[in-house]
């Protein structure tokens, strides 16, 4: 009973505040979680900041994996790690991306 609740939740969410999208060539809606700077640790004492994006993509929808590519508004993103599924009734892939034709 409760994944249930929690998957018509996170549909609702998704089919309301998405944007449309396409991973490869299936059709998907994403959310955004942030776009922030972060520091990126390369094992020594300096922290160059780089530029962060984290797309949210419906389990139901797709399976994303390292180095797929989501385009949207002409914008091709590419994953940078492997997509994980951190929220607790495992709907929802979170995936890292950079934007590949800046």
């Amino acid at each position: 009973m409760r994944s249930d609740i929690a998957k018509r939740a996170v549909d609702a969410a998704f089919e309301r505040l998405g944007v449309d999208s396409q991973y490869g060539s299936t059709p998907c809606k994403l959310l955004f979680e942030s776009d922030d700077d972060v520091g990126i640790d390369f094992g020594g004492a300096s922290r160059p900041v780089g530029r962060e994006t984290i797309f949210l993509v419906r389990d139901s929808e797709v399976a994303p994996a390292d180095g797929g590519t989501f385009t949207m508004n002409s914008e091709t993103h590419r994953i940078v790690a492997k997509p994980v599924l951190k929220d607790a009734a495992r709907l929802v892939w979170r995936c890292r991306v950079v934007l590949q034709n800046a």
